[in-house]
């Protein structure tokens, strides 16, 4: 039920962690919720402990002129194991960056020390360069696997610092578990190419169980630092604690946990002795009384035990700690262990003397504890650590994604952007040229209703007059001027109006044929009596504005007239000729003629010249008496 609840709260959660950018590309919602689940899975591994500085940092591989060179190392384990994990730890020289760890490297496992048969536990080799910059091991499962040796090679060196063309691969420690402890301490080491500057480095530091991690341990928030003597005016004082159980009991490996006090921070290895030994029921199994041991900071002090038993363990120092001005002995917890379990929890303590604190006391020395946190199994601390540096790892390459997941949907905003800006312009341009058309459609029928309405009224009537002033004419023997004058004007005015009905039924660029049609039928009705020739290209695709139209027609109107009332003539030609830019037109009949110098009255010639004015063409009239009259107009189509 609970992991039912975890489930839903984690996927709500995780659907919360999108971006505004997600409906615009769906693996970034992906990538969100995918980051949300990594985030999660870190706070069920160890805080990533503050590097730790030691003399000893590791083992140095000879130089290489080139990355491709291979160097490798090798652990004998003195007889064969059925191994758990192997695990690596970068080396440091007191940064919280790796120093010298191979890009490319595998481990092998084998019974065999040239390795003719072995297996391969992890062959890191990929596309790039991917030694995460932190300090966090490789824990390598060895499921079971039976062997005595253990070989590391690098098959893409690290460039050494501040030296472009010189390479090398420096490892921390080489752990191998076995039975839940560490078998490859203080092994052999084989090294057919290695840098060794003590106390720097060794191919025996590779073994000696000290790292740049520090102690397995989960940190809290609990006062308790372990255990602390009396405190004394010599260094040379004697002083012992020891923990005894209900039985005797096998031990493999005991394990001497320094304190390190929040109270002195910078004070690693707090009270660990210059000198001591360790006794078990009387039996010394570590002696270091006539030389100082070095001191360990945070790093457990492993003393292995194989196939002891034992129901009390002391610890007696010779040489102590010295604190200020006076000398102390402290411990912050004491291991025994055997196969992976420490059997030492809960003892009971005893000792020479003591100081009892709310910090400091016999349980705290039992108690499961250092003085930063709770006390982990090593290899399950480190293969925590190893899957929180591929997680971290991971959620930086998810960062990356999301970056360019993210530049992807920027673009698709961009494109969508342009597209909806494209798509409103091109709207907007039909619905303009939709208006532009309804506009268009409902002119045309309002010159259609303009022009039935002139056809239909004015016209009936203007037809009706003229039949009753004919009518009149015939009845009456002796007609006035003026009943004749009547019946002219009103067949006149209705030729006229016929003319404008064209013009506005014609639209808004009619095409030239139209036009000579039109001036065909005005002909027929103006030049009656007389013989008339109207000649016009046979084009039907050219096409003027209206107003072009409309001029061109009143000029050859009035040019008509002209003719019809003045000239009496028999013959009448007309010519037309176009281009797409120049227009012509050229009228000749063989009437009386005049002389265009004399000629003042009237408004023929005048209206005449207006309309080639307005036209801005080129008009030329030539006429003698007796002989008829040339009129040309030379029009541009524009």
């Amino acid at each position: 039920m609970k992991l039912w609840l975890f489930s839903l709260t984690l996927l709500a959660t995780a659907a919360q962690a999108g971006t505004s950018w997600s409906w615009l590309n769906g693996k970034i919602a992906d990538i969100h919720v995918h980051q949300f689940i990594l985030q999660t899975s870190l706070g069920t591994f160890p805080p990533a402990p503050a590097p730790q500085t030691h003399e000893q940092a590791g083992f140095h591989s000879g130089f290489a002129p080139e990355a491709g060179a291979a160097r490798w190392v090798q652990v004998d384990l003195g007889r064969e194991y059925a191994l758990e994990a192997v695990v690596v730890v970068p080396a440091s020289l007191g940064g919280a960056f790796p120093y010298g760890f191979p890009h490319h490297f595998r481990v092998d496992a084998s019974n065999d020390a040239l390795l003719a048969d072995s297996t391969t536990l992890l062959d890191h080799s990929p596309d790039q360069k991917s030694a995460e910059a932190c300090l966090a091991p490789w824990h390598m499962p060895a499921k079971g696997v039976k062997a005595r040796y253990v070989r590391f090679t690098a098959t893409q060196l690290a460039a050494q610092p501040r030296l472009e063309k010189r390479f090398i691969f420096c490892l921390g420690e080489l752990l191998v578990f076995s039975g839940g402890r560490n078998v490859a301490l203080h092994a052999q080491v084989l090294a057919p190419n290695s840098v060794e500057t003590l106390p720097t480095w060794s191919p025996k530091h590779l073994v000696d169980g000290y790292h740049a991690l520090g102690l397995p341990v989960w940190p809290d928030n609990v006062q308790g630092n372990g255990w602390h003597s009396a405190i004394f005016t010599r260094a040379d004082a004697t002083c012992w604690v020891q923990a005894a159980f209900s039985t005797p009991r096998e031990l493999q490996e005991i394990r001497l946990i320094p304190s390190h006090p929040r109270d002195y921070p910078d004070r690693p290895g707090f009270g660990f002795p210059h000198r001591f030994k360790v006794e078990a029921d009387d039996r010394i199994i570590f002696d270091s009384t006539s030389t100082d041991f070095p001191p360990p900071g945070d790093m457990p002090v492993v003393i292995p035990t194989p196939g002891l038993q034992a129901q009390t363990i002391r610890i007696t120092a010779t040489r102590l700690f010295e604190r200020s001005s006076d000398f102390v002995f402290a411990l912050a917890e004491l291991q025994a262990f055997v196969g992976g379990k420490n059997r030492a929890l809960g003892a009971r303590v005893t000792s020479s003397d003591e100081t009892l604190t709310p910090s400091w006391s016999h349980a705290g020395l039992v108690d499961g504890r250092s003085s930063s946190g709770r006390l982990e199994d090593e290899s399950s601390w480190l293969e925590g650590l190893s899957h929180r540096r591929e997680t971290e790892a991971e959620l930086k390459v998810l960062d990356a994604r999301l970056l360019t997941e993210i530049y992807r949907a920027e673009r698709r905003t961009i494109y969508l952007l342009l597209t909806s800006v494209l798509v409103f312009l091109v709207a907007g341009l039909v619905l303009l040229l939709r208006l532009r058309r309804s506009r268009r459609l409902e002119m045309e029928a309002l010159r259609h209703r303009i022009s039935r309405d002139l056809h239909d009224e004015i016209g009936s009537h203007l037809g009706s007059i003229r039949l009753m002033s004919e009518l009149a004419l015939r009845e009456s023997s002796a007609p006035s001027e003026s009943l004749e004058e009547i019946h002219r004007l009103a067949g006149e005015a209705a030729e006229s109006m016929r003319g404008i009905v064209w013009l506005v039924r014609e639209g808004d660029s009619p095409r030239l044929s139209s036009l000579a049609e039109a001036m065909r039928q005005s002909a027929t009705a103006l030049l009656k009596g007389t013989t008339w020739t109207l000649q016009a290209p046979k084009d039907d695709t050219t096409t003027a504005s209206l107003e072009f139209h409309r001029q061109v027609f009143l000029f050859f109107r009035e040019a008509g007239h002209n003719i019809a009332r003045h000239a009496q003539a028999t013959q009448t030609n007309i010519e037309l000729h176009w281009t797409p830019k120049r227009f012509t037109l050229h009228i000749h009949d063989n009437g009386l003629g005049f002389d265009p110098q004399i000629i003042t009255t009237g408004n023929g010639l005048a209206n005449l010249r207006h309309r080639a004015e307005v036209l801005k063409a080129v008009l030329k009239i030539e006429s003698t008496p007796g002989q008829g009259t040339h009129i040309h107009l030379e029009a541009p189509m524009a």
